[in-house]
């Protein structure tokens, strides 16, 4: 098992609109010159509640996320409808209140809350909370706790890529199999070394195209943090943007901080040697109650590759 670590250093930057975290990447397609457009958003955190990815400034028909960042005992609300989240700590310390009752989380704990709910965050000293959603829910399931120590050398700490070394990471399922939802799977990954392949090997588990899965589809995030040991050096990963019917992989330049619509390529992620990264992931099912994350496409040739 690779042990979760902290990777890119903490800052925060000036509040920015959902409209202006959006900023589309543009990639040349190998073999077939013509652009293709990659989904990213701006991640940076400020302080307070930042809304990312919207379902105004994106193409997600079901997943959002939000950033929330707090300092010197404030507080922040938030108010969930037909709506489910995950909030998951970035870093410092958090308590969350729901229901009356106070749920205190460190470093990559994870809370579970269902529909119609009133959040409050609190925190003593400082804190940088991540909030995945998922709208269109109509089953109001129990808050849930799942904190990170509790999955490490558990199943849900997935160790793959022992075929090729560049590829070796662990894959943890923070919300899974254990968590009831409706929609909402939820972990992050760390990656073994520096120079690491991570989500490997490609794959696509998206609704529409050739091989697409239709009902059983699922949308998905990667949000990056990225770090380099090369001083003064700007750390990125490559991401892979092909869509499934094409032969030739397809990559674009990621920065920390940057969240991505992965839903309708491939998506594997390659580092240069420098580059150590971790990143969380998040997706949604097309169809409530079908949260079989492992339900994919492999692209032909690498079905072996876990």
């Amino acid at each position: 098992m690779v042990q979760p670590k902290t990777i890119g250093q903490s800052f925060t930057a000036a509040p920015k609109s959902p409209q202006d975290r959006r900023h589309d990447l543009q990639v040349m397609v190998p073999l077939k010159n013509e652009i293709r457009k990659v989904e990213a958003f701006d991640a940076t955190p400020a302080e307070g509640v930042q809304e990312i990815i919207t379902g105004k400034n994106s193409t997600f028909n079901f997943l959002r996320l939000a950033r929330v960042v707090l300092k010197n005992g404030q507080s922040a609300e938030r108010t969930l409808g037909n709506e489910e989240a995950v909030y998951y700590v970035n870093r410092g310390t958090a308590a969350l209140t729901v229901d009356g009752e106070t749920h205190t989380l460190g470093k990559g704990d994870v809370l579970y809350v269902g529909t119609d709910s009133q959040i409050q965050i609190n925190t003593e000293n400082s804190c940088d909370v991540s909030e995945f959603k998922a709208v269109d829910c109509h089953t109001k399931y129990p808050v849930q706790l799942v904190r990170h120590t509790d999955i490490e050398g558990t199943e849900l700490a997935a160790s793959l890529g022992n075929r090729r070394p560049m590829s070796r990471r662990t894959v943890f399922k923070l919300v899974d199999k254990n968590v009831q939802a409706n929609r909402l799977l939820f972990g992050d990954t760390y990656m073994a070394s520096r120079g690491g392949v991570g989500s490997y090997p490609p794959h696509f588990h998206g609704p529409t195209g050739p091989h697409g899965l239709g009902a059983n589809a699922k949308e998905e995030i990667y949000h990056f943090r990225c770090e380099t040991d090369i001083e003064g050096d700007v750390p990125y990963v490559l991401q892979n943007c092909a869509l499934p019917q094409e032969k030739v992989n397809v990559y674009a330049h990621i920065f920390d901080e940057v969240a991505i619509n992965v839903t309708p390529t491939y998506h594997d992620t390659i580092a240069p040697p420098s580059v150590d990264f971790m990143f969380t992931w998040c997706l949604a099912s097309f169809t409530e109650g079908h949260r079989d994350w492992a339900e994919i496409y492999n692209k032909p040739g690498y079905e072996n590759e876990w």
